[in-house]
């Protein structure tokens, strides 16, 4: 399998596809990956995982399970490849929109995590804009489903910036004008 493709493109196509301004994934990739399709980084304190068979989240660990080299015995995986790497996978995050493995998922990926080092994880990154799009948008506008993009909702703090509003900022500065005319698709 040949993973390299235009990432413009799939840009241009995951635009019109999900009806999502292209500026914010191209923005959104350039923060995430700086653009590099087989980004992928690993994040092991990350303890949102899925529990495919069940199509729900995967019970809370326990603080020993968080700490262990090895996936708890009742975690389930698809057969794709080990218990333990579909544990690992499900904690990193994948390709040029940085796509948590576990939400890829939640979304109903079934192929091997790798994958979304392509035209794949570009499309599943824009399935997670667009359910963030329905949950936020009206209320928080793009700078929530932003901020909920980077960390799972849009929390504000008393000062009214978003607690992860550096990366909000940083989307902004990489070209997506969150007040701009041509931004506002829903």
């Amino acid at each position: 399998m040949d993973l390299e493709f235009n990432l413009e493109k799939a840009i241009e196509t995951n635009s019109k596809r999900y009806g999502l301004p292209r500026p914010l994934i191209a923005a959104l990739i350039q923060v995430e990956s700086s653009g590099d399709i087989y980004a992928f980084r690993s994040e092991v304190k990350y303890r949102y995982l899925w529990d495919f068979k069940k199509e729900r989240p995967f019970r809370r660990l326990l603080n020993i399970e968080q700490k262990q080299e090895h996936a708890p015995v009742d975690f389930p995986h698809p057969g794709i490849s080990s218990r333990d790497t579909e544990f690992r996978g499900q904690q990193c995050s994948w390709g040029p929109m940085q796509i948590m493995g576990a939400v890829a998922r939640e979304l109903g990926f079934r192929k091997a995590f790798p994958m979304l080092c392509s035209e794949v994880g570009v499309s599943y990154g824009c399935a997670l804009l667009v359910n963030l799009r329905k949950r936020f948008f009206l209320t928080y506008g793009w700078e929530g489903v932003v901020a909920a993009y980077n960390a799972g909702t849009p929390r504000r703090m008393a000062d009214g910036n978003y607690i992860n509003q550096y990366y909000i900022d940083r989307v902004a500065k990489s070209g997506f004008d969150f007040g701009g005319d041509s931004n506002d698709r829903v």
